[in-house]
């Protein structure tokens, strides 16, 4: 015998007011299970029961289930006493730095170089025979920035550019070297085995110099950005002639550049596997 269509109408309402009901505290239980992990910092990397429920503002009862939910599912350890983040909450960070486009996850470690150098910092791509710059980070104290986001150079008259025509193999090099070569300056490298030579300097000694040959007045240097053992970018940093020598370069820029460039591979890492592309 059927229900009367009055009558199926109320359980229908009842069953979806249940269901509604079922996904706010579904919700608000997941939401309190995100501000217990957030609960957790550099001053706070441990804590009781009761110093998680009040950081979070919970009672004790809901953060003791929350706390051994997530250490069911491996986000948090606990010694019987205290509680601490497990490496599997890093899950949670490499999947948004997944979603972040390249140029999203350079600029706070550009801005951060430039900074400590008083330098402009970028990054490049190989595209050919030329490099694209992706992203820049520029000194307070240049008189003029002569390079933006989308600028394209010759490669051979860069030292990102250097940089990154020393990882290709030596099919992919000679047919970018095969393009006629660009002089910018007097001091852009023009003859082939001069540029070759620089390439192969840049290879044995893992960072590259540019002493004005992309802009007169202007001096850089770049070390690859590896991830894997693959080079996929290159980072850059450059200051007019008259305030940096390449000596201060090598010395005490090269160790900033290099630091710079693993924390960087390290965040791409959690992306897909390279080859990485301009705008990816």
């Amino acid at each position: 015998m059927r229900k009367p269509r009055d009558q199926r109408s109320a359980v229908s309402t009842t069953a979806r007011t249940r269901h509604e009901t079922l996904a706010r505290d579904e919700l608000r239980t997941l939401a309190k299970g995100l501000a217990v992990i957030e609960a957790f910092d550099a001053e706070h990397p441990s804590l009781t029961l009761s110093e998680t429920a009040r950081r979070v503002g919970i009672s004790p009862g809901s953060a003791q289930r929350i706390l051994r939910t997530l250490e069911s599912l491996g986000y948090v350890g606990s010694d019987g006493a205290r509680y601490a983040l497990r490496p599997r909450t890093l899950q949670l960070g490499y999947a948004f730095l997944a979603t972040l486009p390249l140029s999203a996850i350079a600029q706070p470690l550009l801005s951060s170089l430039t900074a400590r150098l008083d330098a402009s910092a970028s990054l490049a791509l190989l595209d050919g025979a030329e490099v694209v710059y992706v992203a820049r980070a520029s000194a307070r104290r240049l008189s003029r920035d002569y390079m933006s986001v989308g600028t394209r150079m010759p490669a051979h008259a860069t030292s990102v550019g250097k940089v990154l025509l020393a990882a290709l193999p030596p099919e992919a090099l000679e047919a970018a070297l095969a393009v006629p070569s660009q002089r910018l300056t007097p001091n852009t490298l023009a003859r082939g085995e001069d540029i070759r030579a620089a390439v192969a300097r840049a290879a044995r000694d893992g960072h590259a110099l540019n002493d004005q040959e992309t802009i007169m007045g202007l001096r850089s240097i770049a070390v690859p950005v590896a991830v894997g053992g693959q080079v996929v970018a290159a980072l850059g940093a450059s200051a007019e002639v008259a305030r940096t020598g390449l000596g201060t370069m090598e010395t005490e820029w090269l160790p900033e550049l290099r630091a710079t460039a693993a924390a960087f591979a390290a965040a791409l890492s959690a992306r897909e596997p390279p080859p990485y592309r301009y705008g990816s």
